[in-house]
């Protein structure tokens, strides 16, 4: 296997400033290709192998390796504390022998092995970038970032997370989102993983509920102190979205009015933050157990409700008002009255009234 030092180096620099690794990240990388590819072609396929390589001089070293077990289940690359104590007095467990390998460095690595070198080596740059991703922004899992569009993929949109690569798939957009390349976004991070060429890239997500509980969070000062909690939220993204929310024990302050804010500014900017176009509405409803009725009125809005009658044993309630409050009751597509019956964890059914009649609508009717 011959090397070109300089064309070489240029490579690893290039590598380095594509994949956001370091040097050494690199040449590990290589040292493992190499002992890879000498097993291939010159070694024991059955036996470990471990290289040391030489930038300046292209000349590398290998060792045959053996790990010190407690029970022998690999004989050509395992022995026990007793056999390896023959060799070093000191030796433990878990140790790792190893032998020097004298190399001919005239001879040439063939040309399956060198195919073995590059996918092996490809493999270890990927798995150390994944790492390096994984340890940067595990802990940021679960929460907004801003993300610049990229390229429209596949029916999503490759988008970059700082130096980093991320991904918007179809099932996590809004039906509504439309966005251009460069565009700054807001997206909840929701994994990392690994794409089909064994790339890295971080998963987002706008269509998440939890996107909305995030972006509350990073906003609203009261929620981020835990001075007021989202007890529960529901969503049908780019259409509505209803939130639980209370105070913490002993805060004299009203938890949906710390959400709504004056003149209702608050919700504003939190509606403009999920929805570009402001299509989606957020509902706050303050959590009051002791009082479920007013809840499902609460929940309704803006329909006006007259009154609510709770069987509590078969945990569902009918909801009077007039006819033409029941559409806005319903909502479109039956948004409305499903999510407050999700919100609430019971069956709503509307019961419109008019003068003369009384007529009995369940929450799959559509307005």
């Amino acid at each position: 296997m011959s090397y070109s030092n300089s064309d070489l180096k240029q490579q690893i620099e290039l590598v380095c400033i594509e994949r956001g690794l370091e040097p050494d990240e690199v040449m590990k990388a290589i040292e493992i290709a190499i002992a890879s590819a000498y097993r291939k072609e010159l070694g024991d396929k059955e036996k470990g192998y471990d290289a040391k390589f030489n930038l300046e001089s292209g000349k590398y070293t290998i060792w045959e390796t053996t790990t010190i077990v407690e029970e022998v289940e690999f004989p050509e690359k395992e022995m026990t504390v007793m056999e390896a104590k023959l060799f070093n007095p000191n030796a433990r467990l878990g140790d790792v022998v190893r032998k020097e390998i004298t190399v001919d460095h005239e001879v040439e690595f063939g040309r399956i092995a060198a195919q073995v070198a590059r996918q092996v080596l490809f493999q270890s740059i990927n798995s150390t970038r994944h790492t390096k991703i994984l340890s940067k922004y595990k802990d940021q899992i679960g929460q907004v970032v801003n993300v610049e569009i990229d390229y429209f993929k596949r029916g999503g949109y490759s988008v970059k997370v700082g130096q980093t690569n991320g991904y918007l798939s179809k099932e996590n957009l809004l039906s509504i989102d439309r966005f251009k390349p460069g565009q700054i976004v807001k997206a909840l991070i929701v994994d990392i993983s690994e794409d089909d060429r064994g790339y890295s890239r971080i998963v987002l997500s706008r269509s998440h509920a939890d996107f909305v509980k995030a972006v509350i969070r990073k906003e609203i000062p009261e929620v981020a102190s835990n001075t007021v909690y989202i007890d529960k939220i529901v969503r049908d993204p780019g259409s509505r979205t209803k939130l639980l929310v209370s105070a913490a024990e002993g805060e004299s302050i009203d938890p949906v009015g710390a959400l709504l804010g004056q003149r209702n500014i608050r919700i504003t900017n939190i509606m403009r933050e999920i929805s570009t176009t402001m299509q989606e509405k957020v509902d706050v409803i303050e959590n009051r157990p002791e009082d479920l009725e007013g809840m499902i009125m609460d929940a309704l809005e803006p329909a006006e409700i007259e009154r609510v009658d709770i069987d509590y044993e078969e945990n569902k309630a009918s909801v009077y008002c007039h006819v033409d409050e029941a559409a806005l009751a319903v909502g479109r597509r039956g948004v409305n009255i499903r999510l407050a019956g999700e919100l609430l964890d019971i069956q709503l059914n509307i019961v419109t009234m008019t003068d003369d009649e009384i007529q009995v609508r369940g929450p799959e009717i559509i307005v």
